[in-house]
């Protein structure tokens, strides 16, 4: 598969801590996973959004992948193309499996 670009989801991890008393806490650390190849569709693009102070970009775009590259439970992704990040994006319904090895997610 050709990529043009890479695809982040949500991870956390929990850490268990010791207070000043010498007491368990955890902590929960949530950051991005590991880089994902894939390849990033524009659907639409439009600046015309506006708003009483200003204006807006509204985006949306396909993604295709390989399989067991992505939870197939994620919510949240973040898309990189050509060094820009194009920010983070609610996914729209379930990723779907379009041929053998390769899922797409539409944001």
């Amino acid at each position: 598969m050709r990529t043009n670009g890479y695809l982040y989801y949500p991870t956390s991890a929990t850490a268990p801590t010791f207070n000043d008393d010498g007491v368990p806490v955890t902590t929960s650390q949530h950051g991005w996973s590991d880089a994902v190849p894939c390849h990033i569709r524009t659907v639409s693009s439009t600046s015309n959004g506006r708003y009483e102070d200003g204006t807006f970009h509204q985006a949306s775009f396909e993604v295709l992948t390989e399989r067991n590259t992505v939870p197939l439970d994620t919510q949240k992704v973040k898309l990189e193309r050509s060094g820009k990040t194009l920010g983070e994006f609610q996914v729209q319904g379930m990723p779907e499996e379009i041929s053998l090895d390769r899922i797409k997610i539409v944001v």
